[in-house]
């Protein structure tokens, strides 16, 4: 069986696709490490996108990233 998200994605409309990750990332260096990637999204893929977030919850070092993308 194919994955439901490849279904979906072959429906020839304007949609955005919404991926949301969480990262249980234990220390601050993994907090970094997240925050480095998504600042690198946003320098070199600015146009990828139409919206991305990052939530940081320092008392339990979760990350919370939600990336919104318009796709055809």
């Amino acid at each position: 069986m194919k994955p439901i998200i490849d279904e979906l994605q072959k429906i020839n409309v304007r949609k955005h696709v919404v991926t949301s990750i969480e990262y249980d990332c234990k220390t601050e260096k993994k907090e970094d490490e997240v925050f480095d990637a998504v600042r690198d999204i946003l320098s070199n893929d600015l146009n990828s996108f139409s919206k991305i977030t990052y939530d940081l919850s320092p008392a339990d070092h979760k990350v919370k990233v939600e990336v919104i993308q318009n796709v055809r």
